[in-house]
C-alpha cells in the first residue's frame, strides 16, 4: 500500500526539505535546470515498517497507522538504507526522537511555531531631520591674480587687522593666487602681496563645470571652515580631517555652555576622562568631542554643509595612542547612539559653531558673503514611526531671529567697515606651505 500523497506533503513541509538524520540536514532536491527539471532525493522512510517482517515491523503499531505522517521520517537515500539495515541501532524510539528534534529545528529556523497574524500599525507623518545645513548664500565671484610668493609668505603677510570681520582663505595654484576677496578693490587684504596687479574675476558657477576648478572651489570653502573653527577655539586634526576641542593643559577636562534641544542653556563636557563604574578610578585615556565638516553640492546651484560628529581619543589630552587602542573605544561609543542621540550631537555642533544664532555669517568683503542656515534640512515622511520608548520629543530645532542676529546680517550686507585682529597659528602657515609645495 503506497503512502498517501497528503501524508508525504505534510512530511516534506514539516521537515523543511532536509534530511532528518542527525548531523546531515542535506537538501533533498537538486538539478532544477531544464530540460530534465529537479530531482527529488528525499525518501519517506518508515519508522515502523509497513510490513511486519520489515525493519522494526514487529513494533506494536496498527497497520492503518503505518503509512501516516507520524510514522514517517524524511531521509536522504543514504541514511534511509543505513537505518533500515541497522534496526537494532536505529530503534523506533531513536528515530522518533530524531524526527522530533529535526522538525523542532525547522520550526525555530523558519519561525513557524505558534505563528500569529501581526497587524501593521497605520502610517504616521513625521519630520525627519538630516545632518545637513542649507547654504543660503555663496560669494558670487572668485578673484585670481598672478602671484610669485610662497603660501607661507602669503599667510605671514595676512597677519594684520581685517576690515568688517573679514576672513581671508586663499589658495595658490599654477602661480595664481585665488580668493573670494575682490583684489581689485583698494585696501583689500591681499594688496601688499600683489601690489599694482590687476585681478581677474571669475563667476563661481563657471568653476563648478570644471573638475579641477570645482576642487579648488571646495578647497577655498574648506579653508573658510578652518577660519570659522579657529575662531571658535577648535583645533584641526589634519590626519583625519576633523576639528576637535583641546584642553587648557594636559590631564584637564573642558566644559562649555550651549543650548540643547529641550532647554534654554546647559553645560557639556567636550574633553573628559572616562572612569570605571565599580571603583570610580579614572581610565588611561581622554575623549574629545570632534566634528567632520564639509561642503556638498546637492543641486544645480544648491549647496549644504554636512555635519558628522566624531570622537578623538588621547592619553593625556594631547598625545594620541596607537590606532589599535583607539578604534574599539570609538566604535563602542558610536554603537550606542540611536537616532535621537545623533540629533543631539548634530544640534550641539550647529549651536556651538553659530553661537546659538539662526545663521553662520562669514564675510569676504562687500557683497561677497557666505551665509549658512543653522536650521537642519528636514523632510516630511509617511512611515510606521519608531517605538514609543525611542520617540523623544524635542524643540529648539529652529533658532528665531532677534535684533542682534538681524543687525549682524544687515551690517554684513551693508559692508560696514570694522577691524578685527585675526591671529594665524604656525600650524596654519606650515599646512598652507606644505599644500603649496605638493601642487
Amino acid at each position: 500500500m503506497a503512502i498517501p500523497l497528503k501524508e508525504q506533503k505534510i512530511l516534506f513541509a514539516k521537515s523543511g526539505n532536509r534530511c532528518a538524520f542527525e548531523g546531515c540536514r542535506r537538501i533533498l532536491t537538486a538539478g532544477a535546470s531544464p530540460p530534465d527539471g529537479p530531482v527529488v532525493l528525499g525518501e519517506a522512510a518508515h519508522i515502523v515498517a509497513e510490513r511486519f517482517d520489515g525493519p522494526r515491523g514487529n513494533y506494536p503499531l496498527p497497520q492503518d497507522k503505518r503509512n501516516q505522517y507520524d510514522n514517517l521520517i524524511l531521509l536522504c537515500n543514504q541514511h534511509h538504507q543505513l537505518v533500515d539495515f541497522q534496526p537494532q541501532t536505529y530503534t523506533v524510539e531513536k528515530l522518533r526522537a530524531m524526527k522530533q528534534t529535526h522538525e523542532k529545528w525547522v520550526e525555530q529556523a523558519l519561525g513557524l511555531k505558534d505563528e500569529k497574524l501581526v497587524l501593521l500599525t497605520p502610517n504616521v507623518e513625521d519630520t525627519v531631520y538630516s545632518t545637513l545645513l542649507c547654504v543660503e548664500r555663496l560669494p558670487p565671484y572668485i578673484y585670481g591674480v598672478p602671484c610669485d610668493v610662497t603660501a607661507e609668505k602669503a599667510v605671514q603677510a595676512l597677519i594684520r587687522p581685517r576690515r568688517n570681520h573679514e576672513i581671508t582663505p586663499f589658495i595658490i595654484r599654477g602661480g595664481m593666487l585665488y580668493a573670494f576677496q575682490n583684489m581689485n578693490a583698494s585696501g583689500n587684504p591681499f594688496e601688499e602681496l600683489v601690489p599694482g596687479r590687476s585681478a581677474e574675476q571669475f563667476q563661481c558657477q563657471e568653476w563648478w563645470d570644471d573638475p579641477d576648478k570645482m576642487r579648488w572651489f571646495v578647497q577655498l570653502l574648506n579653508r573658510t571652515l578652518n577660519k570659522l573653527t579657529g575662531r571658535r577655539g577648535l583645533m584641526l586634526d589634519k590626519e583625519h580631517h576633523r576639528y576637535y576641542f583641546e584642553p587648557p593643559q594636559p590631564n584637564q577636562g573642558l566644559t562649555i555652555q550651549y543650548r540643547p534641544l529641550n532647554q534654554k542653556k546647559s553645560t557639556r563636557n567636550v574633553v573628559w576622562q572616562r572612569r570605571r563604574r565599580l571603583t570610580g578610578e579614572p581610565r588611561g585615556y581622554w575623549y574629545h568631542r570632534a566634528v567632520s565638516l564639509r561642503f556638498i553640492k546637492i543641486g544645480t546651484s544648491e549647496w549644504c554643509l554636512s555635519i558628522r560628529p566624531e570622537l578623538r581619543v588621547t592619553v593625556d589630552g594631547f598625545s594620541t595612542p596607537p590606532p589599535s587602542r583607539i578604534g574599539p573605544r570609538v566604535t563602542r561609543q558610536k554603537s550606542h547612539r540611536f537616532n535621537y542621540d545623533l540629533l543631539v550631537e548634530v544640534n550641539f555642533w550647529r549651536d556651538y559653531l553659530s553661537d546659538g544664532r539662526p545663521r553662520i555669517n562669514l564675510s569676504f568683503g562687500p557683497q561677497q558673503l557666505l551665509i549658512i542656515s543653522t536650521t537642519l534640512i528636514s523632510s516630511i515622511v509617511s512611515w510606521p514611526g519608531i517605538p514609543e520608548e525611542y520617540a523623544k520629543p524635542f524643540k529648539n530645532v529652529r533658532y528665531i531671529d532677534d535684533l542682534f542676529s538681524w543687525g549682524e546680517l544687515s551690517q554684513l550686507e551693508s559692508a560696514i567697515d570694522e577691524d578685527l585682529e585675526e591671529e594665524l597659528s604656525l600650524e596654519d602657515i606650515e599646512e598652507l606651505a606644505k599644500e603649496e609645495g605638493s601642487d
